[in-house]
């Protein structure tokens, strides 16, 4: 039996640890690099956090007049004025003690509340309750319709309601009885899905469908309809914790254009700790650990240093490329890829991929994810520069806008409107698009 040998070379590339390091801080979102360097200064005692003056970013010109040199009993009794935010479900549960219930009554309102979804509807049926609840409780049904008759009277108007109608016609049973709230209340009972973003092609489709009802009556429960709050739970504190976006850098319109600024409260700071450095400089030669703890603590700042970077210069070669968008919004977007972003940084796609993903810009017209600037070009017959998907889909919705009600285009006709604006694509990439949307077709849109 014989053996064989053989030798292969093979080209491979392997990451130093510095590098490592480097691309692992940049792809975290903010939230996950605070608590990332939170583990760095428990970790390694070589790193800490600069001091700050506390009121860096505090503009005392816009506090309202404040009592100054306030201390004491007069600073608790301020202190003692401000409530702890409450969640939703804990604000109906104070509720129930505000209604003449017995004890049993009280016990089922109870319940039913520990139900309510995020929204604050009810959308198990009460047998579905019954159901998943102990049995020697011995709930009735015609008992808990009772209860949930009491709980959709507390507030806020709305709660408990199955689904989104049922919800709004709650609302509307409490304002006072007018032709508009009745008109109202037909709109959400027969068309609340049907509701178009513009309000000309509204009045026009309801005054077909109630011809007894004029525009004004009409525009007022359109108005109406559009002040009630489809969520009752909206607006109240969460039973969990909140996550907030924070902006890595802002955007800012100065006199010599469009300006990249980045928010330093996004990005968590560190330094050498100077008085262990110091200590470590006097004893000569230090002791082996400590030279890797030095050098990873190196290692960790200029990580951070180095995603700060390149985050901002990312954020300016967007402003670069997109100033339209800023300008004209999002019909202003134009094609961009991740690899030519590399190619112009000068850096690998990987690393602007990393670089894209869970940041954010502010700028005048909201905060955006990086990576919404990025869209591939709209395949394109003519001749002319490539159009984002983003702006395409911005140019069907405004032709969808601008149509008249009675004859709404087709997407034949939406591709030759199109055409006209230098945007050659196929009827059915406007479909695509239509439906991405949410657009319904043109026979669904004619009034």
């Amino acid at each position: 039996m014989s053996q064989n040998y053989s030798l292969n070379l093979k080209q491979t590339q392997q990451l130093n640890q510095r590098l490592q390091q480097s691309l692992r801080v940049l792809q975290m979102s903010g939230q996950e690099l605070e608590r990332e360097v939170e583990d760095w200064l428990e970790e390694n005692p070589l790193l800490e956090k600069p001091e700050a003056d506390e009121f860096a970013d505090f503009d005392f010109n816009t506090s309202a007049a404040a009592p100054k040199n306030m201390g004491g009993d007069e600073a608790e009794d301020v202190w003692a004025t401000i409530a702890e935010e409450e969640d939703f479900n804990a604000y109906l549960h104070k509720q129930v003690c505000e209604h003449p219930l017995t004890e049993s009554q009280a016990a089922r309102v109870h319940i039913l509340i520990d139900f309510l979804n995020d929204q604050g509807y009810l959308t198990d049926s009460l047998s579905d309750v019954i159901d998943n609840t102990p049995l020697e409780w011995m709930l009735d049904e015609d008992d808990m319709q009772e209860a949930l008759d009491c709980l959709q009277t507390f507030d806020p108007a709305g709660v408990a309601a199955k689904d989104l109608t049922e919800s709004l016609i709650l609302q509307l049973m409490r304002l006072p009885a007018s032709p508009a709230r009745q008109t109202a209340a037909k709109i959400v009972r027969h068309s609340i899905d049907d509701l178009a973003k513009s309000s000309r092609h509204n009045i026009t489709r309801y005054r077909k469908l109630f011809p007894d009802t004029d525009a004004a009556t009409i525009q007022t429960a359109l108005d109406m309809i559009a002040a009630l709050n489809p969520y009752p739970a909206y607006g109240f504190a969460s039973a969990e914790p909140t996550s907030y976006v924070q902006p890595d850098v802002w955007i800012k319109e100065t006199k010599n254009g469009w300006q990249v600024v980045g928010n330093e409260a996004a990005w968590p700071k560190v330094q050498l700790n100077s008085e262990f450095c110091e200590l470590l400089k006097d004893s000569g030669e230090a002791d082996p650990v400590w030279k890797e703890k030095l050098s990873e603590a190196r290692q960790k700042i200029d990580s951070l240093e180095l995603r700060k970077n390149t985050v901002i210069r990312l954020a300016e070669y967007i402003v670069q490329r997109q100033e339209d968008f800023f300008i004209f919004g999002e019909i202003g977007l134009t094609p961009m890829l991740i690899k030519e972003a590399a190619a112009e940084l000068d850096v690998a796609e990987s690393t602007v991929s990393r670089a894209v993903n869970h940041k954010y810009l502010a700028c005048p017209r909201g905060v955006f994810a990086l990576r919404y600037f990025f869209s591939q070009a709209v395949q394109n017959d003519s001749d002319n520069e490539g159009v984002s998907q983003s702006a395409v889909k911005a140019m069907v919705a405004q032709l969808i806008e601008n149509e008249n009600p009675a004859k709404p285009h087709s997407d034949e006709a939406l591709c030759a409107l199109l055409k006209q604006q230098g945007v050659e694509i196929a009827r059915r990439t406007v479909a695509k698009y239509r439906e991405m949307l949410d657009i319904p077709p043109a026979h669904r849109r004619k009034v």
